[in-house]
């Protein structure tokens, strides 16, 4: 909701529209999972941000049989989608062929059971006509452990085609200022340190909450699409506290970000501070427990000082969402009520080309 309701923001900040490149996709097929053959059904909506890379979200259900008859596993996840072999060689407008690989995280819902999930495939497009295409996608569907009465992390895999309708598509379109110039251009990395702390339900005082803090490290590589989106891959993590329990955990995980300031500057765009909100999902491991493979889901923000075009400093407050067997209290927890805080403070350095101000 938080990034639809931004759309139009960076339509008028890139001078686009709200719809331009944007698509809708509905799709069947069969699924498989737990030694089970299905059928799965799918709708979507999503955005070609540049001509290489796209958001899209999607509603996926599917239905598995079992002893009891037939369980439905329902999915709505977000997804990063990138065709490799044009960012690599460069788009063609007049090729009908697309390929692309796709990255995401959501949310799954069964009867009894609810959890954060990841998605990860592959798909080839064909355009058969000015609007429309034809698409044949394989993906599978990460569950964490514990999930649906399992031990250990499973997959849900599911083969689906369908067709892709192009909202006001304008694929020869000329890369503009606001976007990168090409895949090796406007890469950077970021290293942060600060302090996090578990929280969870039924805890004390605001002393208790400070005992709880340890310090946390991260390192992340990312790259700038436009002036107002950009995307990174960062691991975290050290140790934690919950009551008298230590425990070292690591937390692996996908970020969309945004720079909302590019909306005012964007004609001279070369502010000094940046607010840049973003979401992510990745997954979390306790050491101590490696099996108990996580998924979770975070919302973060940072106050960003430029230093010059390559490199910023900047200071992020976070809030990840975890499961809530991610700790071990004597209370029971609820959906929701478990999640990690963190604030840090780090330097973020543009190491190749920057095509971006």
């Amino acid at each position: 909701m938080f990034f639809v309701a931004l759309f139009p923001t960076y339509a008028v900040a890139q001078g686009g529209e709200l719809f331009r490149n944007s698509f809708v996709s509905l799709g069947v097929g069969p699924s498989y999972y737990a030694g089970s053959l299905g059928a799965s059904a799918k709708a979507g909506f999503g955005k070609w941000v540049i001509s290489t890379t796209a958001f899209r979200g999607i509603v996926d259900v599917n239905f598995v049989p079992c002893n009891a008859g037939m369980q439905t596993y329902y999915y709505g996840h977000a997804d990063l989608m990138v065709d490799v072999f044009s960012a690599l060689k460069g788009r063609n407008p007049s090729d009908n062929f697309r390929s692309y690989l796709l990255l995401g995280g959501g949310i799954v819902h069964t009867q009894g059971d609810n959890d954060f999930c990841a998605t990860i495939g592959a798909g080839l497009e064909y355009r058969f006509s000015e609007n429309w295409r034809l698409y044949c996608e394989i993906a599978a569907m990460a569950h964490p452990s514990e999930f649906d009465n399992n031990e250990s992390a499973t997959l849900l895999s599911s083969l689906s085609v369908g067709v892709v309708y192009d909202i006001a598509s304008n694929p020869t379109r000329s890369r503009s200022r606001f976007e990168t110039k090409s895949f090796a251009d406007d890469w950077f990395f970021n290293i942060a340190l600060g302090g996090c702390s578990v929280n969870y339900g039924d805890m004390g005082s605001f002393s208790e909450r400070l005992s709880l803090l340890t310090p946390n490290f991260e390192f992340g590589i990312g790259k700038r699409l436009t002036s107002f989106w950009q995307i990174r891959l960062c691991a975290t993590g050290l140790y934690a506290k919950t009551g008298d329990d230590y425990f070292s955990f690591y937390n692996v995980r996908g970020d969309i970000m945004i720079d909302p300031v590019s909306y005012f500057f964007y004609d001279n765009y070369n502010p000094r501070f940046l607010l840049r909100p973003y979401l992510g999902a990745g997954v979390v491991a306790r050491l101590d427990n490696q099996s108990n493979f996580l998924i979770t889901a975070s919302a973060g923000m940072q106050l960003v000082w430029r230093a010059d075009k390559r490199n910023q400093i900047y200071l992020d407050g976070r809030y990840s969402v975890t499961p809530p067997r991610f700790v071990s209290t004597l209370q029971n927890q609820r959906i929701g009520s478990v999640g990690l805080l963190t604030l840090m403070l780090g330097y973020s350095h543009t190491f190749t080309r920057v095509t971006l101000r």
